[in-house]
């Protein structure tokens, strides 16, 4: 008796342990598993949080709109059901339905895009039991006609962030905790109760809501900007290859962003119309001679009213460099040699004066070199600083070329430090991450601002390249000018090799109005041949539109 009151009392504790690892350990997530066994679920709203601008405005452009659901194992007859979809929703769509019946057996939204009138006659049928299976709620479309900032925002589909910041920040913008529509079935697959589709609201206290993403971009210069650019064909006549950057030079917070040619983020795209023009690194030309400039001036290698010869050609060894055809040669100022863009005056500063060494720091002490901090690490394709071996080599990179590559938005960055007296911020784009009522999650961690030049060196360099535009003042960016405003910049024209032919690019990065810099812009034009001819007049035309918000 007591060997099998022992054995009983064991087989009681073994079976409590048993019970206790079953209900309370493991209880919740057994629930889940059988009830993920015995229903399907369709999520009835969005299971992303939204990316706004400063202002609060979406910048996807989300739609609302009615979207049919499918319960193929409640559909019932489809020839019974036919006549009645026919009637509902028309011939064409009651066969897309019916052709999703015989060839899936999982739950979907098959139709989206249900008018109000058609939403309410399938509500109708449903409820009278002549459409088993079938279901419309809100559904909505991420992506509407006017969504902004395209190659930024991203895209994203059912499995999550594919590119920019919907892929950048997937983790905060998916949400589990949403409402879904809900089939449950019994143990041999039949409809479970009277009304086997209901609307569940979440109640899982573990699951994560979708979070917003709030950004530094403002819908209206990014519409601005984008109208300018579809407005403007490419110079060798096909669609516009370009980039356009707008910052606030005080902040460094980015305000616009587009990239051509543009894309629907709905629909498939080409590798050409995905890339992000503003976000890759291109041979940057003229325009990194303002930072050859500053570091002359910071080493006291030139002082600003010193002549310096432009010549026309510079012979190096067996090699000949040679200012652009026009240039007006003869001794100049360092003012007129940014504002002609003379590269020979150039290389006598880089080459004999400074040297590689010196040209690289320069480089690197405007960030060229590295991300922007404009998004999360890793998410920003950062070139490498070319290794010059050779005199010919520092020469080239003495005005801009030799494997100098940065991307728009670097030289933006850049060009901020001249127009706001020598600091360099990181680019600023999201400020927080908040929940739907508001409440922040988090605030993404910045860099801290530099000093890369003395205010003296930003005076000196912010009139010279107000004299590279001013009208009459000699400059190669003259088109750029903005009437009443003004403006100040510098052209660039990047000899390069494209898909295995010769091409040359065109930049102009300044900013505006020329006194009290509140925009820092750079126009870049994938092999648009010349920075003045092409690409300086499209920074005008923004200039002007943004402006013209402002008076508004």
């Amino acid at each position: 008796m007591f060997v099998l009151s022992l054995a009983a009392w064991v087989c009681l504790a073994l079976l409590g342990v048993r019970l206790f690892q079953l209900q309370i350990l493991r209880g919740p997530a057994l629930t889940r598993q059988v009830f993920g066994q015995r229903t399907e679920r369709l999520p009835l709203e969005m299971r992303r949080g939204m990316i706004y601008d400063r202002y609060g405005v979406p910048l996807t452009d989300p739609q609302s709109t009615w979207g049919l659901a499918v319960f193929p194992r409640l559909f019932g007859d489809p020839a019974v059901a036919a006549p009645v979809l026919a009637e509902a929703l028309g011939e064409e769509r009651a066969a897309v339905v019916l052709d999703y019946v015989q060839r899936h057996h999982e739950a979907g939204w098959v139709i989206e895009g249900l008018s109000d009138e058609a939403a309410q006659q399938v509500q109708d049928y449903a409820a009278a039991g002549l459409l088993p299976g079938v279901a419309v709620g809100p559904t909505g479309w991420r992506y509407g006609p006017g969504s902004l900032a395209r190659h930024l925002v991203g895209f994203a589909n059912a499995s999550g962030g594919w590119t920019g910041l919907e892929l950048a920040y997937d983790s905060v913008l998916r949400g589990e905790n949403v409402p879904h529509l809900v089939a449950s079935y019994h143990g041999r697959g039949g409809p479970l109760g009277d009304e086997p589709l209901q609307v569940l609201q979440p109640r899982d206290p573990a699951g994560k809501e979708p979070y917003d993403v709030h950004t530094t971009l403002d819908a209206r210069i990014q519409a601005a900007v984008e109208r300018e650019m579809d407005r403007t064909a490419h110079p060798d006549g096909g669609p516009l290859r370009a980039a356009v950057v707008v910052v606030d030079p005080a902040t460094g917070e980015l305000l616009a962003l587009a990239s051509r040619p543009n894309f629907d983020q709905a629909r498939y795209a080409t590798e050409d119309q995905l890339r992000n023009r503003a976000l890759t690194p291109y041979e940057t030309g003229s325009v990194f001679k303002p930072i050859v400039a500053a570091a002359a001036l910071e080493a006291g290698a030139v002082v600003p009213h010193e002549r310096i010869e432009c010549s026309g050609t510079y012979q190096l060894g067996d090699r000949i460099f040679r200012d652009v055809a026009g240039t007006v040669t003869g001794p100049v100022t360092l003012r007129e040699a940014l504002a002609r863009s003379c590269n020979t005056a150039f290389i006598r500063i880089g080459y004999e004066r400074l040297g590689a060494d010196r040209l690289l720091e320069a480089a690197r002490r405007f960030g060229l070199d590295e991300p922007t901090g404009a998004l999360p690490s890793g998410f920003e394709t950062v070139a490498p600083l070319p290794e010059p071996r050779y005199g010919g080599d520092v020469a080239q990179l003495s005005f801009g070329q030799g494997g100098l590559r940065a991307s728009p938005l670097q030289v933006a960055r850049a060009y901020t430090a001249i127009a706001n007296g020598g600091v360099l911020h990181p680019i600023r784009l999201v400020t927080s991450v908040r929940r739907s009522d508001g409440e922040v999650v988090f605030r993404p961690r910045t860099e801290p601002s530099r000093r890369v030049m003395s205010r003296e060196t930003a005076a000196e360099l912010r009139q010279a390249l107000l004299l590279a535009v001013v009208p009459g003042g000699g400059g190669t960016g003259e088109a750029a000018w903005v009437d009443d405003a003004g403006a100040a910049g510098k052209s660039g024209s990047a000899d390069t090799v494209l898909d295995g032919r010769p091409a040359t690019h065109a930049w102009f990065a300044g900013w505006f109005p020329a006194r009290q810099p509140q925009y820092v812009m750079v126009v870049f034009i994938e092999d648009g041949r010349a920075g003045g001819a092409h690409a300086a007049p499209l920074f005008r035309r923004i200039a002007e539109a943004i402006l013209s918000l402002d008076e508004g």
